[in-house]
Order: structure tokens, then C-alpha cells, then sequence
């Protein structure tokens, strides 16, 4: 029994001591192949450079006779680095060695390959090489059943270009339940103005979330020629599509569609409402002034926060209606029109000329010192105060705040 125990014990150490010798030998011989592929790598790049910058082509000794699989594939590898920043001429000659060398119908190939790590690495490089004549294939691989195969084929489409990439591409997109409509969306901006029109006539027929995505697409890439899509879509049933028109309005300066953006402020739905303010704020619509004064006192915050943006944006008039909000009995209102007074420097600005030795400039600054005393706290009115660097300023302040206390409105 103990010579069964101790040779038990002899084949359990063999082993171990046979794992750790093939792990140190593994090992070393991954190091070997490393650095020799690291050497025969540098050769590889310098013989390409010196090909590509040739002229006449001249093909050095190093690219003639790529005997071993170690070296082709080390190539091709460099091919695909090459060829991203390659000019037109470097491009033509990469490819023409990859199509004589029979690798592009390989990646082809690979397309349909059981593996799909060695379909979707195929589409990559099919990607970077850009051959139109391999547009087919890649419109093909647009059916495979995996998910990453398939972007990995769209997004190497939208490097390709061209029509028939163009097409499959809006295709996808119009197919919401099996594509990322964002992901899709960004590769299809990527491929510039020319995609506007074939998805705009596609657009009837999109799904929710194509809808979505394409309006956000119009958005990034359109004019204001989009901006009666854009219109027609304020209209919708939808009050996503909704609020997504009413932001790419103002995002492509669509200043004809100022009315209808108004209008927008009594959407029923907030998003809608929020949308339609930030949007009238970008377009620098002065004429909106009032439906957006009346838009702060919106029960929702975000239509509130949106419509006070859009007054500081368009200067002078829009700040002196935040101003005669401060002594609104809308709390809402006044509150909103504060914070951004404060929040923007306004405030200070203004109240600084307190200090004025101009009269007119003086009266004015102590008029907004009375609306807010009239509707703020008195804590809210300390912290006001407090926060003017300028002694004179502070003093008067307090002056005025003595001569008008708060309310009771104003205490809660």
C-alpha cells in the first residue's frame, strides 16, 4: 500500500514538473516566434514603403518571393495598415497585389465562412480595402445571422460607397428589428448629403425607431431645403417625431419655420413644447419673445429651463424679459427667469450699477432690486447681496431691501 501511495506521489510530481517544462518551452517559443515576426515585420514595412514610393514601380527582392505562410500573412497584414492613409497611387498598387495574390477572393470567401470571428474580421478588411467590386458580397453579408457580421458589413459598405452600398444601407435602416438604427444612421452620415433624398423617400414607410433616427440624420447633415419635412413632421401623431422636428429646425437655422415653431409651444406634450423653445432661442427669433415670456410659466422645468435659455440667447430683449419676470405673481416664471439671470452673470451685471454715478443707470438697477424684493425671500435676497463684490453695491442693496421687505408671497 505505501509503494502504491509513494508511486502515486512520484507520477503526480512527473507530472507537474512535465506541465511547468512545457509551459517555460511554450512560452519561450511564443518569445522566439514574436520577435521574429517583429523582425521580419520591420523588413516587410521598409520593402513596402520603398515599393509604394517608387516611380516607375520598382518591386524590392524582400516582396518578390513571399515564400512562407508567415510571411504572406505578415503582408498582408502590413498591406492593411498601408492602406488607410495611403494616396490614390499606393491604394491602386496595394490592391492589385492583394487581387493578384488571390487574397481579396479569399476575404470574399470568408463572407461565408462557419466561423463567424472569420466572417466579420473578412468584412473589416474588405472595409479597408474598399474594392467596389466587392460590394456584392458585402451586401450579401448584410443577411448573416449575427449581429456584429452584419455591422461589421455595413460599416465597411459605408467606407466602400457608391449606389449599391448606398441602397442596402437605407434598406437597413428601414429595418428597425434587426438593425441598430443608430448605429446605421451614423454610418449612412458618414457617406454625406447625397443619402438625404433616397431616405427621405423611404421615410413613409419606416418603422417608429427608423423614423426617429432619420430625423436625427436630417439634423446632422441637412439645409434649410428639409425644413418642410421637418414642418410636416410637427404635425405627427408621434410627439417623439414630433419634438425631433422641432429640434432639427432650429439645428439647420430653418428661420421660415419661426410660426410654426411657435405654435409648437402648445403642443400637449411637454417634449414637444421644450423642443420648440430651445429651437426658437437658436434661431435668434425675436418676434417669439412673448410666447416664450408666457412659455415660463410651463408646469413642466424642462419647457421652462428651454424657453429662459432661448431669451438669454437673443440678447438685450430677451434679457429685459427676464428681468420684468422677476416681480411676476407666476412663481414659476420668476423663479425660472432668476436662475438664469444669476446663472448667466446677468443679475450682477445689472445690479453692479448701483454704483453708477449715472442717474438713469442707477434707478434702474434699484427698480430690479424692488422686484425682487417684492416676490423673493429674504435668505434668497442675503445671498444676492452677499454675492456683489462691490461694497457700494452691497450697501444699497440693503438700503433698498429695509425700504421694500419681502412679502408674505415672497417668505414661502
Amino acid at each position: 500500500m505505501r509503494a502504491a501511495v509513494a508511486l502515486a506521489i512520484m507520477l503526480l510530481i512527473l507530472l507537474l514538473c512535465g506541465l511547468m517544462v512545457y509551459v517555460v518551452v511554450r512560452r519561450y517559443l511564443s518569445d522566439l516566434s514574436i520577435s521574429y515576426e517583429g523582425r521580419r515585420r520591420a523588413v516587410l514595412v521598409a520593402a513596402a514603403e520603398t515599393w509604394l514610393d517608387s516611380d516607375p514601380e520598382r518591386v524590392p527582392p524582400a516582396l518578390e518571393h513571399l515564400g512562407s505562410r508567415i510571411d504572406r500573412r505578415l503582408f498582408v497584414e502590413v498591406c492593411l495598415a498601408l492602406l488607410p492613409d495611403g494616396d490614390a497611387r499606393a491604394r491602386a498598387r496595394i490592391t492589385e497585389w492583394l487581387r493578384r495574390n488571390g487574397v481579396v477572393d479569399d476575404w470574399t470567401r470568408q463572407l461565408g465562412n462557419r466561423s463567424s470571428w472569420k466572417r466579420g474580421r473578412a468584412a473589416e478588411a474588405l472595409g479597408v480595402l474598399r474594392d467596389p467590386d466587392t460590394a456584392p458580397a458585402l451586401v450579401n453579408a448584410l443577411n448573416d445571422k449575427i449581429f456584429d457580421v452584419r455591422m461589421r458589413a455595413a460599416k465597411a459598405l459605408g467606407a466602400l460607397g457608391g449606389d449599391q452600398a448606398r441602397q442596402a444601407l437605407i434598406r437597413a435602416l428601414t429595418d428597425d428589428s434587426r438593425w441598430s438604427v443608430i448605429r446605421i444612421s451614423d454610418i449612412l452620415a458618414d457617406m454625406g448629403t447625397g443619402v438625404l433624398l433616397e431616405i427621405l423617400a423611404a421615410f413613409p414607410a419606416m418603422g417608429r425607431g427608423s423614423r426617429l433616427a432619420t430625423l436625427d440624420l436630417v439634423a446632422r447633415l441637412g439645409t434649410p431645403e428639409q425644413t418642410p419635412f421637418l414642418v410636416n413632421c410637427l404635425n405627427d401623431e408621434d410627439r417623439d417625431i414630433r419634438a425631433r422636428a422641432a429640434a432639427g429646425i432650429g439645428r439647420l437655422k430653418a428661420a421660415d419655420a419661426v410660426a410654426e415653431l411657435v405654435a409648437s409651444l402648445a403642443d400637449p406634450e411637454w417634449p414637444v413644447r421644450a423642443m420648440a423653445a430651445k429651437s426658437l432661442g437658436d434661431l435668434a427669433a425675436i418676434s417669439a419673445i412673448p410666447q416664450l415670456t408666457k412659455a415660463l410659466e410651463d408646469r413642466e422645468w424642462w419647457v421652462r429651463s428651454n424657453a429662459a435659455d432661448a431669451l438669454r440667447k437673443l440678447g438685450t430683449p430677451g434679457l429685459d424679459a427676464l428681468v420684468a419676470l422677476l416681480g411676476d405673481p407666476d412663481r414659476f416664471a420668476r423663479d425660472q427667469a432668476l436662475s438664469m439671470l444669476e446663472s448667466s452673470g446677468e443679475l450682477d451685471r445689472r445690479l453692479a450699477a448701483l454704483a453708477s454715478s449715472d442717474s438713469a443707470e442707477r434707478s434702474t438697477a434699484e427698480g430690479l432690486v424692488r422686484s425682487l424684493a417684492s416676490r423673493q425671500s429674504a435668505d434668497r435676497l442675503r445671498d444676492i447681496r452677499d454675492r456683489q463684490q462691490d461694497a457700494t453695491v452691497r450697501t444699497a442693496i440693503d438700503q433698498l431691501i429695509t425700504a421694500e421687505p419681502a412679502t408674505d408671497e415672497a417668505a414661502t
